[in-house]
């Protein structure tokens, strides 16, 4: 068990060493309807590792929506009321190394106080990778530079504490993303529990709780990035992690995040 504690601790430093010495804060959000949300800020970090996510062009891409099915075959576009095919914003597909959607860290963001379902709904349910992000089923075994048709799944339908926020405005969380909440999630806990945000680590998960990120392992299509809490009474410790054919075969849990104006 200390073993495996040494090694999650010792992934964790290795992935966030290049963000500790730059300036992040945990802050309490309030949206314009009275929602609290715990906030994470990137003010004061270098440049280059910080972008606005709403003024990258790159960093989300308009995609066809079709139909949800398990498999991804035998799929049929979703229309508008006129019969036209329907487009809807998704993050960039990316690996760590070869797309900027990692090389950098939004600005600022607020998290989901609660684990998200495939449906967007406040549920502790476990899915695949695809689903997570928005993607038809296919997304699992083609490499990040393939073009993904999107669904109504995931973070994408996700809309906030009081369900009103805007379809498609919450994501999942890059790699650099998540090596922010890991540093700071202890204290999201303890800041916000009285206004409902749920602790990341769940006690059924003895092996630790896994949540997906949005970021595709480089050098292979079946492979991505995962960040994983264990429970204080087993393991006081965390990772980011990439399990062996974990976007074809895993199923992790969901938390989501939504890119706010940095002040």
């Amino acid at each position: 068990m200390n073993a495996l504690k040494l090694m999650a601790t010792e992934l964790f430093i290795l992935f966030l060493a290049s963000l500790k010495g730059y300036s992040q804060s945990l802050e309490i959000y309030t949206d314009e309807r009275g929602n609290r949300y715990a906030a994470i800020s990137s003010k004061g970090m270098v440049a280059y590792k910080v972008e606005n996510r709403s003024e990258n062009p790159n960093f989300r891409k308009s995609i066809q929506l079709f139909k949800f099915t398990s498999t991804g075959q035998d799929t049929e576009a979703e229309k508008d009321t006129d019969g036209h095919d329907i487009y809807v914003y998704r993050t960039t597909r990316h690996t760590e190394v070869n797309n900027e959607c990692d090389k950098k860290v939004a600005g600022r963001f607020i998290i989901s106080p609660v684990i998200v379902d495939a449906d967007g709904e406040a549920n502790a349910a476990k899915m695949d990778w695809a689903t997570a992000n928005g993607y038809l089923a296919t997304a699992r075994t083609t490499d990040y530079k393939t073009d993904s048709y999107a669904v109504s799944k995931g973070c994408a339908m996700y809309c906030g504490k009081d369900g009103k926020d805007e379809p498609g405005t919450w994501r999942v969380p890059t790699r650099g993303e998540c090596a922010l909440i890991l540093i700071f999630y202890k204290k999201m806990e303890e800041r916000l529990a009285a206004d409902g945000f749920k602790p990341f680590s769940l006690p059924t998960e003895g092996s630790g709780t896994y949540y997906w990120t949005a970021t595709e392992k480089s050098g292979t299509s079946n492979e991505v990035w995962s960040m994983v809490i264990f429970p204080d009474d087993q393991i006081s410790s965390y990772a980011l992690s990439n399990m062996y054919k974990s976007k074809t075969d895993k199923s992790y849990y969901l938390r989501c995040i939504r890119d706010i104006p940095s002040e």
